[in-house]
């Protein structure tokens, strides 16, 4: 199923199988078999058989990710937005 894919824009080459890193993804801890790697994107298979395109950062592709505990999917900025946003809201009458 997954080849090695050797790219002239990656230092390394794509695995046959990536497990996905990203840590707020449905599919996180999943291992997937590869059937295209890019220098940016992979293409997966699912495991009902369909393929998915992921960035290349969200897996192990190129060795195991650092580790961030403080990591967010939010900025500050974008969570001061929403905290406005709630605010508006709530003295709406």
């Amino acid at each position: 199923m997954g080849r090695q894919q050797h790219t002239p824009h990656s230092r390394h080459p794509t695995p046959p199988e990536v497990t996905v890193t990203r840590r707020h993804h449905p599919l996180h801890g999943q291992r997937l078999a590869v059937v295209f790697g890019g220098p940016t994107k992979l293409v997966v298979r699912l495991g009902d058989g369909t393929t998915m395109r992921f960035p290349r950062a969200w897996t192990d592709a190129d060795g195991a990710p650092s580790q961030h505990p403080t990591e967010s999917i939010f900025s500050v900025e974008a969570l001061r937005e929403l905290v406005d946003l709630v605010e508006a809201v709530g003295h709406r009458t």
